[in-house]
């Protein structure tokens, strides 16, 4: 048989190892969601959790505002794509022209974890049009909360997640939580100063609003109205920087042990230069968590599956029909049966507190990302000690 020719150096070679944080950099996120099933991680997020529920649940019971259904109603109907608002032509004006334009970006919501759907209606309140003074208060006072929660716990997961990402010793549960107590402030003031601003710039549109009560002054506000979308517009940046960016100014915190200011330049950098990054990130983000949530919850229920059934050889049928019956919230349940149904209840909370800790573990790689990509910083860069001053 003949001999195949002598190969030139560009034939033959072996490739024995393929580096993916090169080929593939957003590999990271992968590695990013499982440390979300980090303990550590988890406990954090359960912690975050409890403490927002338990602040929530006190605005609650002190009866702050909320949302108004009525002037809600008047409002959603205002961004529905058909004629609710008569114009000359008749074809009506929508406060959304994206619902009418583009049509196809109303699916996307739908396509949100219900946890940050919520939080989006919540976040929304102090910006609707309709909202009364009380209602913004008391939506702001839910918002402070939130947000003085998660820059502790957020921060404390951020830097968890950060330093696994890059392989040093990550810090346990009571150093990430002295972390976060430590460098809370520069990532809640990092939100508070983006507030400040949109409300200072928001103003001359306040004072024009005055104007807008008389016939005459909605009349030359119709004249200035180009203006004032001009200049809406720096506002639209603001918010919209605010709310996308703010997982981003957590998670500089936490990687750069930065400043606040340090965390609104980066985020606002890192969104509006990359935006197509962060949304391919954001995308690659929800198809990563369908496998890492069926794996949590199918964890969490064998686990309360199985103990059950290990106890039901000791229980009988019968008795374990009974305490089944008493853990649906039956009404002459017994002590211990409420018991049995606390845990299992904590176990459900702990497994929602996943999602957080998931939110977070993303968020952190999804910044050394656009790190890199806006920067050039390497993915294995982690500011480790205090910069000296």
């Amino acid at each position: 048989m003949p001999q195949d020719p002598t190969p030139t150096h560009d034939h033959g070679r072996i490739i024995h190892e393929v580096l993916w944080s090169e080929a593939l950099p957003w590999w990271l996120l992968f590695r990013a969601a499982g440390t979300a099933f980090a303990p550590t991680v988890i406990l954090l997020a359960l912690c975050g959790g409890l403490a927002t529920w338990a602040g929530w649940s006190i605005a609650d019971s002190l009866r702050l505002a909320g949302a108004d259904p009525a002037a809600d109603a008047i409002l959603d109907a205002s961004f529905e794509p058909g004629p609710v608002i008569p114009a000359p032509d008749g074809s009506g004006v929508t406060l959304a022209p994206s619902r009418r334009a583009l049509p196809a970006l109303r699916t996307a919501w739908n396509w949100l974890p219900k946890p940050a759907a919520d939080v989006l209606d919540l976040v929304g309140i102090p910006f609707r049009p309709t909202a009364t003074l009380t209602q913004m208060a008391g939506a702001l006072v839910r918002i402070g909360w939130f947000v003085l929660v998660w820059s502790i716990f957020g921060t404390a997961i951020t830097r968890h997640v950060a330093l696994k990402l890059v392989g040093e010793e990550a810090p346990g549960l009571v150093g990430a939580v002295l972390y976060g107590g430590r460098k809370w402030l520069a990532a809640f003031n990092s939100v508070g100063f983006v507030l400040l601003g949109i409300v200072a710039l928001s103003t001359p549109g306040a004072l024009l609003g005055l104007a807008m009560r008389t016939d005459w002054g909605l009349a030359a506000a119709g004249v200035v109205w180009p203006l004032v979308l001009a200049g809406a517009v720096v506002l639209a940046i603001l918010a919209i920087g605010l709310v996308f960016g703010w997982p981003l100014m957590v998670a500089a915190v936490g990687v750069e042990r930065g400043d606040s200011f340090q965390a609104i330049s980066t985020s606002f950098s890192y969104l509006y230069q990359r935006p197509l990054h962060y949304a391919f990130y954001a995308a690659v983000a929800l198809v990563v968590a369908l496998p890492a949530f069926a794996a949590a919850g199918l964890f969490a229920d064998a686990t309360t599956t199985l103990a059950l059934w290990a106890a039901s050889f000791g229980m009988g049928h019968d008795r374990t029909l009974a305490v089944l019956e008493g853990l649906r919230g039956s009404a002459d349940a017994s002590w211990g049966m409420r018991a049995v149904g606390f845990w299992t209840r904590g176990l459900e909370s702990l497994l929602g507190s996943f999602g957080w800790g998931y939110f977070w573990a993303i968020a952190t790689a999804a910044y050394m990302l656009l790190r890199q990509d806006v920067d050039g910083t390497e993915l294995d860069e982690v500011v480790l000690d205090e910069p000296t001053a």
